[in-house]
C-alpha cells in the first residue's frame, strides 16, 4: 500500500470544506423545507427535519471537525507524552523523544487532516442524500455503500499507521 504524498495529506481537508461548503449551499437554496433527518437500514425515512435544522447542525459539525482536524498538529504539541498512546512502547519511547516529537506531530498532523477530509466529504455525500432522498427514487444503497466504504477505508488507515511502516523506527 503506498503512502499518500505530504502534500495530498494536507490538501484534503480544505477541497474537503470546499465541497462541503458546495453541497451546503446547494442544499440552502435548492432544498425542500423538510428533509430525511433520519433514515433507517432499509432506507427508508424514519424522521423528518427542517433544512434549517439540519444544515444548521452539519454546518456547526463541519466547522469542528475542519478546526479540530485541521490544527491537530498544534493540538497534538500541546499534549504531554505520558498521554500519548503507540501499539508499541518502543515506537512509543522513540516518537516522545524530544528530538522526534516535532517529527511525530507533524506526521499525526497530516494523518488526521487527511481523515478529516474524508470525515467532511462522508459529511457531504449524507447530506446530499439526506436532501435527495424521500422523493421516491432513492434507494438505501445511496447511504450504505458510501458510509460502508467510508469506514473501511478509515479503518483500513488507522490500522495501517498504527502497525505499519509510518511511525516505524527508522533504521539509520
Amino acid at each position: 500500500m503506498t503512502q499518500p504524498s505530504r502534500d495530498a495529506r494536507r490538501m484534503l481537508l480544505p477541497l474537503s470544506m470546499v465541497v462541503f461548503a458546495a453541497v451546503w449551499t446547494g442544499v440552502a437554496v435548492l432544498g425542500s423545507d423538510e428533509m430525511a433527518g433520519h433514515i433507517g437500514l432499509d432506507g427508508e425515512v424514519t424522521r423528518w427535519d427542517s433544512k434549517w435544522g439540519l444544515l444548521s447542525g452539519l454546518g456547526l459539525i463541519a466547522v469542528l471537525v475542519a478546526v479540530l482536524f485541521g490544527r491537530a498538529e498544534r493540538i497534538l504539541s500541546r499534549i504531554p507524552a505520558r498521554a500519548v498512546n503507540f501499539p508499541s512502547r518502543r515506537r512509543k519511547a522513540y516518537w516522545m523523544e524530544g528530538s522526534n516529537r516535532d517529527e511525530f506531530n507533524r506526521r499525526m498532523g497530516e494523518d488526521l487532516a487527511l481523515m478529516g477530509g474524508a470525515t467532511l466529504l462522508m459529511m457531504a455525500w449524507l447530506l446530499a442524500a439526506s436532501a435527495i432522498i424521500g422523493s421516491g427514487d432513492s434507494a438505501s444503497w445511496t447511504l450504505a455503500i458510501p458510509v460502508l466504504t467510508y469506514l473501511v477505508a478509515v479503518l483500513g488507515y488507522t490500522v495501517h499507521i498504527s502497525v505499519g511502516s509510518r511511525y516505524a523506527i527508522p533504521s539509520h
